[in-house]
């Protein structure tokens, strides 16, 4: 009976974690995007992807979603991604230290950068405007 009643707890839980590590799994894909083309933008092979972080979240998060994974499996894999090591590895020589960024291992950034590949690639097949229009009838924007 005790599990019942600390049930709604863990969900909350569960839903704090889980948009904490999507934050952070967004902030370091810009962090990496920054820092490869100084500006946060994926090269497509058609075309540039401007991205901020709200777009990255509910980008990654309803693919993850509209592929069957609950909130725990989503933020499991947003766990699996983050370079906890990197994160927590001792920068030296800096004058001021206020922490460290999001990191992410290589496999989260190939799986992102093929989410945002596969989108330009559905954008280019359909057309901007029936991309658009599907996305409306779908409920996003």
């Amino acid at each position: 009976m005790t599990s019942n009643a600390r049930l709604p707890a863990q969900r909350r839980d569960i839903k704090a974690l889980h948009e904490r590590a999507l934050i952070q799994v967004a902030d370091a894909y810009l962090f990496h995007l920054i820092s490869m083309h100084r500006r946060p933008v994926y090269r497509h092979r058609f075309g540039d992807i401007f991205l901020n972080q709200p777009s990255i979240i509910g980008f990654l998060d309803s693919h993850l979603e509209d592929s069957g994974r609950n909130t725990e499996q989503r933020w499991n894999w947003y766990v699996h991604i983050l370079d906890f090591d990197a994160m927590l590895a001792e920068k030296k020589g800096g004058f001021i230290h206020w922490g460290n960024l999001p990191t992410l291992k290589q496999r989260g950034i190939g799986w992102i950068d093929c989410c945002f590949d596969q989108l330009g690639d559905m954008v280019q097949e359909l057309g901007w405007e029936a991309a658009m229009k599907l996305c409306k009838q779908e409920g996003r924007r």
